[in-house]
């Protein structure tokens, strides 16, 4: 009984250990597995299992191995947001796959995949005909990204004249008269496009500004202080 209790009591420390440092890591390692992050759940699972195995090893021999994957996962995500060769290096890059319908062989055989892996990536997107596709790209989580040919994609509201230029998820991009550097990057604007459309807007300095969003349409929302102005900003991007 006391053995029982012993491992009970175990599995329910190191469970909650490695959920912190899961959660610690952040969801990127949640929704999709790079190399690297397989590489610690391996590490971590087997790290942990060791103390479970034998009631004569100390819960710390389990328990330093995962903390110590974990922390120098959480370093190598904040280095790769920051540098993006070595991101390339350690997570791998996207390779097409197909092009305008056509497969493109020596990316197939870079990339070790077979037309039998193709096919079955293809109809978890529900391609039944390759020749829909303009660009189909293996992505360095293993995902498959697909753009149709535009005679082949769904109708949209645009299509039916029912569309409006006004997007629905702006982006902060100046708040309290300083640019929001990292949401810039995010949707790939430089700051020196944002300055000069400003400045044609006859706004000479930031500080005039309580804050400005741009949103998925390349169009700008400005709100001045103590006054509300709109600016339409098409194909910022």
């Amino acid at each position: 009984m006391r053995e029982i209790l012993m491992l009970t009591y175990r599995s329910i420390i190191l469970f909650a250990v490695s959920l912190v440092l899961v959660r610690f890591m952040g969801k990127r390692t949640i929704a999709q597995l790079s190399p690297f992050d397989l590489i610690v759940i391996i590490i971590m699972g087997s790290a942990i299992a060791i103390p479970l195995e034998d009631d004569k090893i100390k819960l710390t021999y389990g328990i330093i191995p995962v903390v110590v994957m974990s922390i120098l996962n959480y370093g190598l995500s904040v280095i790769i947001t920051k540098n993006r060769k070595i991101e390339n290096l350690l997570q791998g890059t996207s390779t097409v796959l197909v092009r305008d319908g056509e497969v493109i062989i020596r990316n197939m055989k870079k990339e070790r995949i077979t037309m039998a892996d193709l096919l079955i990536l293809l109809r978890e997107k529900n391609i039944a005909n390759i020749n829909e596709i303009e660009e189909a790209t293996i992505e360095p989580n293993g995902k498959l990204s697909i753009i149709k040919k535009k005679e082949m994609q769904s109708v949209t509201p645009k299509d039916l004249g029912m569309w409006s230029n006004q997007g629905i998820f702006p982006t902060l991009v100046v708040d309290r008269g300083e640019v929001v550097q990292s949401n810039l990057d995010k949707i790939g604007v430089g700051i020196d496009k944002v300055l000069t459309e400003l400045n044609k807007k006859g706004i000479k300095d930031l500080t005039e500004i309580k804050s400005a969003w741009i949103d998925e349409e390349g169009n700008m929302s400005i709100d001045r202080i103590n006054e509300d102005i709109n600016v339409d900003w098409n194909k910022m991007h």
